[in-house]
């Protein structure tokens, strides 16, 4: 945590020293607002996805985030990889490799050049491998989705559950937050073009 708050701290006074529109908003006489603080904090942990882990009856925190690449017509369909970096007691390394289904909410979207936001309940499954342990994992997410026929941005809340192959490990449950960042569609061109 004295990471991530250092972390946060250091961007937020990169964020006041830069020549942006919005540097009034971060300037003042004591040397920052508690505005510019909240905000820098946000994004700092929306950036970073923080994870809560429960195993063995305890609660551990950490930061993870996902990449994942599209497939299908509108990029529904994902494989993704997560790398989450665990604080407490021991400090461990978890890898995660899933495939995942988005059901999009509203369904009169289509591939355009342009952003388009919807609802988005995910479903997916995976391989989990921590440099020692191995399992397999279902999860589920919700969140917004912001697309176009290659982007992909997501912020979700999502809920897993790890189940070890070997019984002399505890099984893991993990509830994150963030924003995942992936390409949404890249074997398929669609051939749009601009108006």
């Amino acid at each position: 945590m004295i990471i991530l708050l250092f972390i946060l701290v250091t961007a937020a006074q990169c964020l006041k020293a830069q020549d942006l529109p919005f540097k009034n908003f971060f300037s003042n006489t004591q040397g920052g607002s508690p505005y510019s603080v909240s905000i820098a904090a946000a994004i700092g942990l929306y950036l970073l996805n923080p994870i809560v882990i429960y195993e063995s009856k305890k609660l551990y925190m950490g930061i993870t985030k996902e990449f994942s690449i599209g497939f299908g017509y509108f990029g529904e369909h994902r494989i993704g990889v997560e790398y989450s970096f665990i604080i407490g007691g021991n400090i461990r390394n978890y890898l995660r490799a899933s495939y995942k289904y988005d059901m999009l909410l509203n369904k009169n979207l289509k591939p355009s050049n342009s952003l388009q936001g919807t609802g988005v309940f995910s479903i997916g499954a995976g391989y989990f491998y921590d440099f020692d342990k191995h399992g397999a994992f279902p999860e589920f997410t919700y969140g917004y989705s912001l697309r176009n026929h290659k982007l992909l941005l997501y912020p979700h809340i999502k809920l897993r559950h790890t189940f070890m192959f070997k019984k002399e490990y505890p099984d893991i449950t993990d509830i994150s937050f963030g924003l995942m960042v992936g390409i949404a569609n890249p074997f398929i061109d669609l051939k749009i073009r601009k108006k």
